[in-house]
């Protein structure tokens, strides 16, 4: 994200920081209340505010590299009723501050294509995973057959042994989106 700064992340959080995918990404979910949910690039924490509702005595780790989006979501998760599960840490895709294998869930909602290393992001989103974990990337617009962005992504997913189990197409009136849901072959 070497674009980002104060001033993007200050743009992205007026413009997107609310962003439906989020809560309709969440909302097709089915979080375990126990759940570590890790979320990378979490922009203002919106996904893992919507993840609270299911995650009630688990844990919510959102990384951003931006330290001022850090700041962001965590402005905006205070006097959420969920506020002492929910953990901001700076970090990268490629380099997170998280110990191996101890998330449930791994989002990727609308930052993928922000990761600096793609390869080095899945990497590192597989090592943090539990062995029965899910990693959950979420591209709004979607990525149509047959296209070469379509072959490239689900190409990096398979060699970095993931395998998807679910994908589906999500719309409401605001947006498309498709949503991948991954584990780790084992």
């Amino acid at each position: 994200m070497s674009n980002w700064n104060t001033e993007t992340a200050e743009w992205y959080a007026n413009k997107y920081g609310e962003y439906p995918t989020n809560k309709l990404g969440v909302e097709a979910l089915n979080l375990p209340p126990s759940s570590t949910v890790i979320d990378i690039g979490c922009g203002t924490g919106c996904a893992l505010r919507h993840a609270a509702k299911q995650v009630t005595n688990g844990l919510l780790i959102g990384v951003d590299p931006v330290q001022r989006m850090i700041e962001i979501a965590r402005e905006k998760t205070v006097n959420h009723s969920k506020e002492n599960n929910i953990v901001f840490k700076e970090g990268s895709a490629e380099c997170l501050p998280i110990e191996t294998s101890s998330a449930d869930f791994v989002f990727a909602f609308d930052s993928f294509d922000h990761w600096l290393d793609q390869q080095q992001g899945l990497k590192e989103a597989h090592r943090v995973l539990k062995p029965e974990g899910n990693f959950v990337v979420i591209k709004d617009g979607g990525l149509p057959q047959g296209t070469e962005a379509r072959r490239t992504f689900l190409a990096a997913l398979e060699n970095t042994e993931f395998e998807i189990v679910e994908e589906q197409t999500i719309e409401d009136d605001e947006v498309s989106f498709t949503m991948w849901v991954c584990s780790i072959d084992n």
